[in-house]
C-alpha cells in the first residue's frame, strides 16, 4: 500500500510540473535511436550507475555525464507503448509521460547539488531518481508482452 501511495504522489507531482504535451508528442520530440525500449532502459540504468558512482567518488563530471543521457535520452526505434498489451497502452503512455518529467526533475536536482559540492543532497536526489525508476518498473515489468 505504501508503494502505491508513493507512486501516486510521484505521478501527481509530475503532472503538476505543468506539461501540456502528450506521450506521442514527447516521443516525437526526441531523436530516434537504433535500439529497442529494453536496450534504452539498460542504457538509462547504466547512466544511473554513473551518477551514483560519481556521487560516491565526489566526481561532478561523472554525475553530469550520467544525468545528461537521462535528460537528453532518445526514443527507441519503435513506439514505447508497443511493448504493452493494447488494453494497457493508454495507462502506460501516461506513466511514460509522468515519469519522464520526474526523471528530468530529479536528474537536474542531482546535478545542481553535485555542482555545489553538496554530496549529501546529491545522494538524496539520486535516491529520489532511483525511486522513480523502481516505481515505474514495479508498475509495468510484469505487463510487458
Amino acid at each position: 500500500m505504501k508503494k502505491v501511495i508513493l507512486v501516486m504522489l510521484m505521478l501527481h507531482a509530475a503532472v503538476a510540473i505543468g506539461q501540456d504535451r502528450t506521450a506521442e508528442q514527447l516521443v516525437s520530440s526526441k531523436t530516434r535511436a537504433d535500439m529497442t525500449y529494453r536496450e534504452l532502459m539498460e542504457v538509462m540504468g547504466k547512466s544511473l550507475s554513473t551518477i551514483l558512482e560519481g556521487i560516491v567518488r565526489e566526481n561532478k563530471q561523472m554525475v553530469d555525464v550520467g544525468a545528461n543521457f537521462i535528460l537528453t535520452h532518445p526514443a527507441p526505434k519503435h513506439k514505447p507503448w508497443d511493448i504493452m498489451q493494447e488494453t494497457d497502452q493508454a495507462a502506460f503512455k501516461q506513466s511514460l509521460f509522468a515519469f519522464d518529467a520526474l526523471l528530468d526533475l530529479h536528474s537536474k536536482s542531482v546535478v545542481s547539488a553535485a555542482m555545489n559540492n553538496d554530496w549529501i543532497e546529491a545522494g538524496n536526489a539520486a535516491h529520489a531518481l532511483t525511486s522513480s525508476c523502481v516505481s515505474c518498473h514495479a508498475m509495468w515489468k510484469n505487463k510487458v508482452k
